[in-house]
């Protein structure tokens, strides 16, 4: 949700958008204010549809919220959340100094703004001392009336105004419960509502933020462009044009890949007349303090909405689609490549025989008249991380995880930490056990103890007490650490180590500690995301072998704005092994991971817990037959195997700054799942010695069969 203050005081207020995401989250990202980077212009004439921009400008305001355009006047109004002032920009010329004006109310939340072009006057949101108003203003803020809007039922808040001048009525957003309302102008709703159609879960909280209606000049119909959002995206992602039942027309365009509006949507607004001399929207990115004119002209035909994939166990992706109309041609394209021409009647597609990743298709229809229609998109993860099942968690609120070997059981305790749950390893519910608290408390952390078939339960307050596998109270002590720690998370046993691993999520780092609670005081660093060092840590899982320590953490960086990744490292060095959760589940956050090498299919799989839609998910951990073919031994990729390769591993080992080697499968020379001096030995034995030649694959290129940690990003050599 979006929470405020009650205080109208503009210096005491700050945004706070709680959305699965935390208030660190939200004030980091507009802190991070800037220009769009990477941006796409459009053409001077004929642009397509949602695919560019026209023009920018930054606002000279605090938090640019509401919007909507004047076009009697050609002016965008865009209003500041809490200072009391709004700015009237030039619609042909964004970059034209604005008018700075007063806002009706002065100092307060302004949360919506609508001009009804019928009444040449504008209509405000705001809440003052406490309450939802609909005010009335001129369009140049002179006050007229203001009327206590009567919520309906279940509604806390709403934010987010537009007219609907087919009715004379107005549509606003409770993002609390994820639907779209009607009210009239006398503050009381007609009942008519629509929900956000990302929408999958009733718990599962999506993102939306502001909402604008249209004229559709074909059907005469008056439609509704919404930002939209599923929880995995953590804001919104993309622009959807949907029907008064909030049915999904076909139209829409994406808020970061093309225009590059990265940053928290918090208005939008459509006008007939563009500075293009065409339909735009004016869609607002508090982030970055930034207005951004996107050119929406009607194409003459719906795009395809409904577009699924999805990958099986041997690496090949099936891709479905629904095609509204009959196209000339359908384009389809992997990672930004095209692949195929499809005829026009095509609805499904297999992709085969793909490396691990994940990897994002788009379709793009091509009408008959030729013209440009929005792609429509779906992103899968193949073969390490593939999606495998899923199952709703059976308690009040999810929480921490941990796999009990010794009955084979998958344990999910309820965030109060006073029940956990228990499932066969393919998510079946079995049981539940109590938990050893009498009262409520925080519970962020449940491992499995191997060494002595006993719980560990951990509080965010570093109490640990321990178990037996029913419950029972064993002992109990409190975390003591001579380095302070901040927010304590999930826990798991490494029995390589021989001790409980914790994480702090306050400086995104790990730590060890013994049955009693003492830690060595050191903090380890977390592996990084793709797109940055990792901020955000959920949680942490141990994968130890026999000789090494192997954990993988549910992480993110900044630029995710949350959790997006499962990364693992190897000794508490980053291995490069991982894999995206994004574009299998739809949770924005994540509680607890847990993992196991005897899966239910014979194969590794990791758990993870979504907090907010309390769903477990199963993914797969094998990493056999994985990444690119290579050969064993072959590290400098020059085709021969000599005393360059061993002297390539050995600085891999033991050099300072090295370039992290982009197949670490190639140095493992003996295949025993590690890379260390033993490996160096083997290649030298074998190259001046007699020794054995390497498992394969050493005579040609392959993949290697072998289940272990290990795996081969990019080998240039085959």
């Amino acid at each position: 949700m979006i929470s405020r203050p009650s205080s109208d005081s503009a210096s005491s207020i700050y945004p706070v958008i709680d959305r699965g995401a935390s208030l660190l989250v939200i004030m980091l990202l507009v802190s991070l204010s800037g220009s769009l980077a990477a941006q796409v212009s459009c053409p001077t004439s004929n642009p397509p549809f949602g695919s560019c921009y026209v023009q920018t400008a930054n606002y000279p305001g605090d938090y640019p919220w509401a919007t909507t355009v004047i076009d009697g006047e050609s002016s965008l109004i865009v209003a500041d959340a809490f200072s009391g002032f709004f700015y009237k920009f030039e619609v042909n010329s964004l970059s034209a100094t604005p008018t700075q004006l007063v806002s009706p109310l002065g100092p307060s939340i302004y949360r919506g703004v609508s001009w009804n072009n019928d009444e040449d006057l504008l209509y405000w949101l705001v809440v003052h001392e406490g309450l939802h108003q609909l005010v009335i203003s001129s369009s140049g803020g002179s006050l007229i009336s203001q009327t206590p809007l009567d919520l309906p039922a279940g509604t806390l808040e709403v934010t987010g105004l537009a007219w609907h001048a087919g009715t004379g009525s107005y549509w606003t957003n409770d993002w609390n419960n994820d639907v779209y309302l009607e009210l009239l102008n006398d503050g009381s709703f007609t009942g008519n509502s629509f929900q956000n159609p990302e929408v999958e879960a009733p718990s599962a909280e999506v993102f939306g933020l502001g909402i604008s209606i249209m004229l559709d000049p074909v059907t005469g119909e008056y439609l509704f462009d919404i930002p939209v959002g599923a929880p995995s995206d953590q804001r919104s992602s993309q622009v959807v044009r949907i029907d008064q039942t909030g049915t999904e027309q076909g139209l829409f365009y994406p808020l970061a890949s093309i225009n590059d509006l990265a940053g928290w949507v918090t208005g939008i607004s459509w006008t007939e007349s563009g500075s293009w001399g065409g339909p735009s929207e004016f869609v607002i990115d508090i982030t970055n303090g930034l207005i951004v004119e996107v050119p929406v002209p009607n194409p003459n035909a719906p795009s395809i909405t409904v577009f699924s994939c999805g990958a099986d166990g041997d690496n090949n992706v099936s891709l479905e689609w629904v095609n509204p109309i009959s196209y000339s041609s359908i384009v389809l394209l992997r990672d930004d490549v095209q692949i195929a021409t499809l005829s026009g009647a095509d609805s499904s597609y297999t992709d085969s025989d793909l490396d691990s990743g994940t990897y994002s298709y788009s379709l793009r229809p091509i009408p008959a008249s030729g013209t440009n229609l929005p792609a429509a998109t779906c992103d899968v993860v193949v073969g390490f991380g593939r999606l495998l099942g899923q199952a709703p968690f059976g308690g009040t609120q999810s929480g921490p995880t941990t796999v009990i070997e010794s009955t084979g059981q998958l344990a999910v305790a309820d965030a109060s930490g006073l029940t956990a749950w228990l499932y066969s390893k393919d998510l079946t519910p079995e049981a539940s056990i109590s938990g050893p608290f009498t009262t409520t408390v925080n519970l962020s952390g449940l491992a499995w103890n191997a060494s002595n078939d006993t719980l560990a339960w951990m509080t965010d307050a570093g109490e640990l007490i321990h178990t037996d596998l029913q419950g029972a109270v064993l002992s109990s002590t409190t975390l003591q650490s001579p380095t302070p720690l901040g927010l304590i998370g999930e826990i798991t046993w490494s029995s390589n180590r021989g001790e409980f691993l914790g994480i702090d999520r306050s400086s995104a780092s790990f730590f060890g500690f013994d049955a009693d609670g003492f830690t060595n005081g050191d903090l380890m660093s977390v592996p990084p995301s793709p797109t940055g060092e990792s901020v955000f840590l959920a949680g942490i899982t141990s994968r130890d072998t026999v000789s090494n320590s192997v954990c993988d953490f549910a992480v993110g960086s900044v630029s995710d704005a949350g959790i997006s990744r499962i990364e693992r490292a190897v000794d508490g060095v980053t291995s490069g092994i991982g894999f995206d959760i994004a574009p299998s589940v739809s949770t924005g956050e994540v509680v607890g991971i847990s993992s196991t090498e005897t899966g239910p299919f014979g194969t590794p799989v990791t758990y993870l817990i979504g907090g907010d839609n309390g769903i477990i998910y199963m993914f797969s951990g094998d990493l056999s037959g994985t990444g690119s073919e290579f050969v064993r031994g072959e590290l400098n990729m020059d085709g021969t195997r000599n005393l360059v390769d061993v002297t390539v591993l050995l600085l891999n080992l033991f050099g300072q700054n090295q370039t992290p080697s982009t197949c670490i499968d190639a140095s493992d020379i003996n295949d025993d799942g590690l890379v260390n001096i033993a490996d160096a030995i083997s290649l030298l034995e074998y190259l001046f010695e007699g020794g054995s030649v390497p498992p394969a694959p050493s005579t040609s290129c392959g993949p290697d069969d072998s289940i272990d940690n290990l795996t081969c990003q990019e080998f240039n050599g085959c």
